[in-house]
């Protein structure tokens, strides 16, 4: 009886963390915006901090990638507070081919500011991404 208890628990704590870590991955839950061309374009034009995010939800270092951008976003809301991160799941029937002049692919922010591109950026390093949000 014991263990069919706690195989049961077992099976309960799984299936839990799994959901768990499929709702952290979430646009809403990191601080994203999902992906909106005339959004985008608005906030571009008008000379705000944006970065697109590509990325596809199989991808392991995309995954890690986001998470690093989410949390240098809210480590302080008084520097990057204004910032808007507009995410595209290149698997999404509705992704774009090309944003701009680049081919769409996994595991690339692309930073915009004062109306204009920054950088493209396909790393994991917070000191980094924190660069091109100056």
């Amino acid at each position: 009886m014991m263990k069919r208890i706690s195989s049961v628990l077992a099976i309960l704590f799984a299936v839990f963390a799994i959901g768990t870590a499929a709702q952290a991955d979430t646009n809403e839950n990191l601080g994203f915006m999902d992906w909106d061309p005339v959004a985008a374009q608005e906030a571009i034009s008008n000379g705000e901090r944006v970065v697109i995010n590509t990325w596809a939800t199989w991808c392991p270092f995309c995954k890690v990638q986001r998470r690093i951008l989410s949390s240098l976003l809210k480590t302080d809301p008084d520097t990057y507070g204004d910032v808007k991160v507009f995410a595209v799941d290149i698997d999404d029937s509705d992704a774009p081919s090309k944003i701009g002049s680049k081919s769409v692919s996994k595991t690339t922010l692309i930073f915009y500011s004062g109306g204009a591109e920054v950088a493209i950026y396909k790393g994991n390093k917070t000191e980094e991404m924190a660069g091109f949000l100056q």
